[in-house]
């Protein structure tokens, strides 16, 4: 085996999973990562991964700022897509000249970003079906061991795609090598919409909106206008019958679905990557997604209800009222 030089950029949950298992087997792993706290206690304790994959205590290297002559053979790209151009300069900086980027994230959008900013020719595609959490600074747990697809941006596979499956496979992960990896992102895209949101706003775990009915309903009105908008596009998905995935996934599993975990965590969402861009797509093509444009507006208010108590205790409502001075401005 090669020992192969990784960046991971955006070290939460899953990117902490996925470089701490290529540090276990042996590669050298550089964690990219804001978290100030996270990072200093890598640096002193090690990452402590505990799941699916075992427990182990890893002792392995952090930074807030990539430093310069890196020269990664890979840059794996972690981040929400509300970071993606960030980290694509940052990839840029840190890989050496035939290096590549690997994008896992959520959403659709993301793989365009890091094209324009290093070029097709550095740039792998994939999905990720895994699941983890945050349990503090420098502790992840992997909570599912799901399938992890990679391919070319243009379809088919490579020796670059297979060399990567065969690291990841000696990892501990279950991947494979994808021929239409964009069909099968958009598939997770579609998954990722009929339900993280849903999270998001109700603090509901998966189990628990399939268990109630008013919220599976829901579901299914959002999954009416997903599926609508991606056939009016012209995407022929991965899943001939995704309703039955999604619905089979939520009864399931009762994991806690990244979109979640930033609301608890007073942080912003990456609806504008999921729903939003169903929203944006039915405006384009004349479909209406009422119930989609209405759970964007509700997880905007989640997310600043969320953002303000971060640190803070209960507000004093009472003070509020008292510094309103007159009506409502005009919008």
């Amino acid at each position: 085996m090669k020992r192969l030089k990784l960046c991971v950029i955006g070290a939460g949950a899953m990117g902490s999973s996925y470089g701490g298992l290529l540090a276990k087997l042996g590669h050298e792993v550089l964690l990219v990562d804001r978290w100030s706290a996270h990072v200093d206690e890598i640096n002193r304790e090690g990452l402590l991964l505990d799941g699916v994959c075992g427990q182990h205590r890893l002792a392995m290297t952090a930074c807030q700022e990539v430093p310069d002559g890196l020269d990664a053979d890979l840059a794996m790209i972690w981040t929400d897509t509300n970071n993606t151009r960030q980290a694509a300069l940052i990839a840029e900086r840190a890989l050496a000249a035939g290096g590549f980027a690997v994008t896992l994230q959520n959403g659709v959008g993301n793989v365009e970003t890091l094209v324009e900013v290093l070029g097709q020719h550095r740039v792998l595609a994939g999905s990720s079906m895994c699941s983890a959490a945050m349990q503090g600074p420098a502790r992840a747990i992997l909570t599912h061991m799901g399938m992890t697809s990679l391919g070319e941006i243009g379809g088919g596979s490579s020796p670059r795609v297979e060399s990567l499956c065969q690291e990841l496979k000696a990892a501990g992960f279950d991947v494979r090598a994808y021929p239409d990896i964009m069909s099968l992102i958009w598939t997770k895209f579609a998954l990722n919409c009929a339900i993280n949101a849903l999270c998001a706003a109700t603090g509901l775990r998966l189990g628990e909106l399939a268990r109630t009915p008013a919220v599976d309903r829901l579901q299914d009105h959002l999954l009416d206008e997903i599926l609508a908008v991606i056939a009016a596009k012209g995407i022929t998905l991965a899943d001939p019958d995704l309703r039955a995935t999604v619905k089979a996934h939520c009864w399931g599993k009762f994991s806690r679905p990244s979109m979640l975990q930033a609301i608890e965590a007073g942080k912003a969402t990456e609806i504008d990557a999921l729903n939003a861009q169903v929203v944006l797509a039915g405006l384009q093509l004349g479909i209406p997604t009422p119930y989609n444009d209405a759970l964007v507006l509700l997880l905007k208010g989640v997310e600043h209800k969320a953002s303000a108590a971060r640190g803070r205790t209960d507000a004093d409502y009472a003070a509020l009222e008292a510094q309103v001075t007159g009506p409502r401005p005009a919008s």
